[in-house]
């Protein structure tokens, strides 16, 4: 995961928490308001559940467009970088294959301790 993907998903995590938060929040208001002011509580409960529908539908449109372009980035690079590797093994075979083997012999040692 790169620094910028990480960077979104943890801003999507706190948007996500601030939500949570928020919708707490609502319902506690709601419940003060119906318990002080039974004719008025209908009209604030239907207005808070509004805003928060609102505010929601807003932050998954936002977050769908975030995870769009990070997958997109993620695609564009992994395409590059596949590229990079393809155009290596062209030009320079016995080297990349010493590199394989030499990453295989590195993860074999790690996986046995």
């Amino acid at each position: 995961m790169t620094t910028r993907s990480k960077a979104t998903a943890d801003e999507i995590a706190a948007i996500e928490d601030l939500m949570t938060d928020l919708e707490k929040r609502l319902k506690r208001l709601s419940g003060t308001a119906r318990s002080e002011a039974s004719g008025a509580s209908s009209d604030i409960h239907d207005f808070v559940s509004d805003a928060l529908q609102g505010v929601m539908r807003r932050v998954r449109t936002g977050a769908e467009s975030i995870t769009e372009s990070v997958a997109d980035e993620a695609t564009r690079v992994g395409g590059h970088a596949l590229k990079r590797v393809l155009g290596e093994v062209e030009h320079r075979p016995v080297a990349v294959l010493a590199v394989a083997a030499g990453l295989g012999y590195l993860l074999g040692a790690a996986q046995r301790r």
